[in-house]
């Protein structure tokens, strides 16, 4: 019995052993990974569809990053604060850029919304200080996985045009 304790408790420290070796090895350098890696812990933000609809657009240039029928959807913690145009997002502020697919209707050239291609988000957190204060996070509107962007090339470096707007592209507007 005591030989199998032994052996055991062997077999334990070694596992434990390899496991600390395992996460310990050099991590890409942070060049090849995104500057804010947290963020995917955030996840899709579902029923994020209910949130207010304050803004939207159509882009029909298909070789645009923007192609689509653009929805802005803001959370209730970020409503006051864009409805009014000022002052600083609240912790936990969400907003989201949903970019649908395009259908002409009618003969008039009306556009109406398609299915979601993909969707934007940013999270108001204080401590993301690489990325002005926000997590930014893409997903496929399909299959809501993230298409792991580099936070602060794909979103940030744009956002920083926008600092005097809280990195918010969109300014006070009408609900819709």
């Amino acid at each position: 019995m005591k030989k199998i304790l032994g052996l055991l408790v062997a077999f334990f420290g070694f596992f434990i052993y390899v496991a600390g070796c395992a996460t310990t090895t050099n991590s890409p350098s942070s060049e090849s990974e995104p500057a804010v890696t947290v963020v995917l812990h955030n996840g899709y933000p579902d029923g994020y569809q209910f949130w207010t609809n304050t803004a939207s657009k159509v882009v029909l240039d298909k070789t645009s990053p923007f192609y689509g029928f653009q929805r802005v959807l803001v959370s209730d913690t970020a409503l006051p604060t864009y409805k009014s145009g000022r002052g600083e997002y609240p912790e936990g502020s969400r907003l989201v850029l949903e970019f649908n697919e395009p259908i002409p209707e009618g003969p008039h050239g009306d556009v109406i919304k398609g299915d979601p291609n993909w969707i934007a988000v940013m999270i108001k957190y204080s401590p993301a200080t690489t990325t002005g204060g926000w997590f930014f996070e893409a997903f496929d509107g399909k299959t809501k996985v993230s298409k792991n962007i580099d936070p602060v090339k794909g979103c940030y470096e744009c956002h920083t045009a926008m600092k005097s707007n809280h990195y918010v592209f969109s300014n006070k507007c009408e609900v819709m």
